[in-house]
């Protein structure tokens, strides 16, 4: 306990004298490699998933590692269950088929044949069976069970026990099942040998590994799998157990590596790879019977109707028959995954102290190179080691490791560096926006006064008769339900990316795509205009509570050049847009006041969004002030009821720009009666006065008259 206390206060004053780059490495790199060593269950879930990707790599990389010729699976398959009928099937059909295949070295049975049928196909299948004599069945190793276990069946399977191994300790790490469900007697005492088919899936609940012993009653037990290949080589397993579970797995005479203790890593072939033939083409002799010759024969349903499905990391129905194929493939070839935690533990720790190196690389580019170059070599030597070497070295702690290294170092430089920026960002905060305050700090150079020429869409609105509203309130109701109204219309506009340029009143004028560049800023501004309209009518039922007043709003959006940037005096400045872009979008606001709509748009922005949004053409007209005639579009909801204004307004449109006037009046008022629309009716009124009194010149222009 001395040596304890004394070693961690050495410890201490160490890390108290060390610099932050070497405090960032050994902290980080010692924590994730702990976990990379022990593997704590919390985690395994979403390291499982990562490690997985191997599998997906090795397959579009095209690694050779094909499974051995000498294993087969017979399938239960679709085609077999369309011919023969639902499984289960009469045994006759199974012992005709274990016939067909004589000439197999070895038949694996993923099948329990545990109640009776009838006398006759019963003693078929037991004669198949013992004729053959190299047969195996399999049986369940169950944890509760509610059938009456025989005598005789449980004394054969004493008969296959494994018995070659040495204990080194009086507890043994294995699984130990209380219960079996085994074939029937005579099976049993015609195969050769058993093996259970006992499979069990992570935590996740899927399937990457093969547990290759367990405990029944005291006995030892092999899967089908081993016990096929055990008799298929005729060479025998020699296992060392302890209470870690098996500390050593001799094969052929060589240490094959052991996961957890007690299970096999499947090795999964890219494409599959084993070959697999439909029962039914074996039982009525459609294969030749020399074709199983020397063969490891796996039988098993891979139906889906007949559910013995395993989720995979390749597949996520893959038939249970095939766990044990692959498994006996992976042996009988050597194709172990191998893993060795030590090397991935310090792998995990050194790649923490790249930072430690990287510093002396000034430039941020200069690292972020390094960075990525490592992370990219130590993704391919995982990829590449597992794909062609079987090599597992562990990919989420070490990358996992490096980036946090990374983040820590990379985030207290940046503080460090930042220092000033903060400093400043203190000094303007109460005078500019956030965005100008985010632009200032990162570029204090564009303080100084000027601007420049750019593509923007302005965004103006305000409220409909908000003077009357402030005849009809109190102050401080006033100013209350102002702030109600601006605050969730501001943060409509900050989300959607635009700039508060300024409140006006109870107006609103934003910008979109300065001060930084927004590649669809003329798609968001109208996003940010019908959001805005959208939620000022939820708004509106509490407004009507609380201050007995609804509230209504008009927006006007223009894209266009203008001038952004720092506008003011040397001593006080603003960072705003000017020029002709700007009025006309002011201009194109108070419009809604004359047509009865929400949204307008100039014929700037309608070109921009194209077909994204559903659009009215409404008029051509001469703003107040200007001399050119500009196309102006409402910006409508998407519904079916504005598609179909939308159809009736234009073709009455078409006739009042044509200047039949007298068919343009009756279609408007159609349009003003059917939809209760305004600018409809703005528009039959204006027919009847042209018919009143015509023009000498009609060119469908009108000339707006207010601002």
């Amino acid at each position: 306990l001395r040596s304890f206390f004394t070693l961690s206060l050495i410890f201490t004053i160490y890390i108290l004298r060390v610099k932050r780059e070497v405090l960032v490495f050994l902290v980080v790199g010692g924590f994730f490699s702990l976990l990379a060593y022990i593997r704590p269950g919390f985690l395994e879930t979403l390291v499982l998933r990562v490690e997985d990707t191997k599998f997906s790599v090795r397959s579009l990389l095209g690694a050779d590692l094909t499974p051995s010729d000498r294993v087969v699976v017979v399938a239960i398959d679709e085609k077999s269950v369309n011919e023969l009928g639902r499984w289960p099937w009469s045994r006759i059909y199974i012992a005709r088929m274990i016939d067909r295949l004589s000439q197999a070295k070895v038949v694996a049975l993923d099948i329990v044949f545990s109640e009776r049928e009838a006398p006759t196909p019963d003693r078929l299948l037991a004669e198949s069976m013992r004729r053959h004599g190299r047969v195996i069945t399999g049986f369940f190793l169950r944890e509760e069970s509610t059938q009456r276990e025989e005598e005789t069946s449980l004394r054969l399977l004493r008969e296959s026990e494994f018995l070659r191994f040495k204990l080194l300790s009086e507890k043994v790490g294995l699984l130990e099942i209380p219960y079996a469900e085994v074939s029937l007697p005579r099976f049993g005492a015609s195969s050769l040998a058993m093996g259970y088919l006992n499979a069990e899936p992570d935590r996740d609940g899927i399937y990457r590994k093969y547990t290759i012993a367990h405990l029944f009653r005291g006995g030892l037990y092999l899967p089908l799998a081993l016990q096929a290949l055990r008799f298929y080589e005729g060479k025998d397993f020699y296992m060392e157990i302890s209470e870690r579970g098996v500390e050593k797995f001799l094969y052929r005479g060589e240490d094959v590596p052991i996961h957890e203790g007690r299970f096999h890593r499947i090795n999964f072939y890219p494409g599959g790879g084993i070959t697999i033939v439909s029962a039914v083409d074996v039982i009525k002799g459609r294969v030749e019977e020399d074709f199983f010759k020397d063969k490891a024969v796996f039988v098993g349903a891979t139906e889906v109707g007949i559910y013995d499905l395993r989720p995979t990391p390749v597949d996520p129905v893959m038939p249970g028959v095939l766990l044990h194929a692959y498994t006996f493939s992976n042996f009988y070839e050597g194709h172990f995954i191998r893993s060795y935690p030590f090397i991935s533990a310090v792998l995990t720790f050194l790649l923490a102290g790249i930072p430690v190196y990287a510093h002396r690389l000034r430039e941020i580019k200069g690292r972020l190179v390094l960075y990525g170059s490592l992370l990219t070599s130590y993704l391919a030597l995982s990829y590449l080691g597992f794909a062609y070497l079987s090599l597992d070295l562990n990919l989420f702690y070490p990358v996992v490791s490096l980036a946090v290294s990374i983040a820590l170092y990379e985030g207290i430089k940046v503080f460090l560096v930042e220092k000033d920026i903060r400093e400043l960002r203190r000094a303007f905060r109460s005078y500019v926006s956030p965005q100008i305050l985010e632009v200032i700090t990162r570029h204090p150079e564009s303080l100084k006064l000027g601007g420049e020429r750019r593509e923007i869409t302005v965004l103006f609105s305000d409220i409909r008769g908000f003077t009357g509203l402030s005849e009809k309130l109190k102050p401080e109701e006033l100013v209350n339900l102002l702030n109600a109204f601006l605050t969730p219309m501001t943060e409509i506009v900050l989300r959607r990316g635009g700039m508060l340029d300024k409140y006006i009143g109870d107006a609103i004028m934003a910008v979109f795509n300065a001060p930084v560049d927004m590649p669809n800023h003329t798609e968001n501004a109208c996003r940010c205009a019908l959001e805005m309209v959208s939620t000022l009518e939820e708004l509106n039922p509490r407004f009507k509570e609380l201050y007995g007043v609804e509230l209504d709003i008009g927006v006007g959006i223009n894209t266009g050049e203008a001038v952004v940037g720092n506008m003011g005096s040397s001593v006080r400045f603003d960072y705003t847009a000017i020029g002709d872009t700007v009025n006309s979008a002011s201009r194109l606001e108070g419009l809604n006041k004359l047509y009865g709509t929400k949204i307008l748009i100039s014929e700037n922005t309608r070109e921009r969004i194209g077909g994204l949004f559903l659009t009215r053409k409404l008029d051509v007209v001469v703003l107040k002030g200007k001399q050119r005639a500009m196309t102006v579009y409402e910006l409508l909801r998407d519904t079916e009821r504005n598609r179909a204004l939308v159809s009736l307004f234009e073709k009455a449109l078409d006739k009042y720009m044509e200047g039949d006037f007298g068919s343009a009046e009756l279609l408007f008022e159609e349009v003003s009666i059917g939809f209760g629309d305004r600018a409809s009716g703005v528009f039959a009124r204006r027919c009847r006065e042209l018919l009143k009194k015509p023009p000498k010149e009609w060119r469908g222009v009108y000339v707006a008259q207010e601002k």
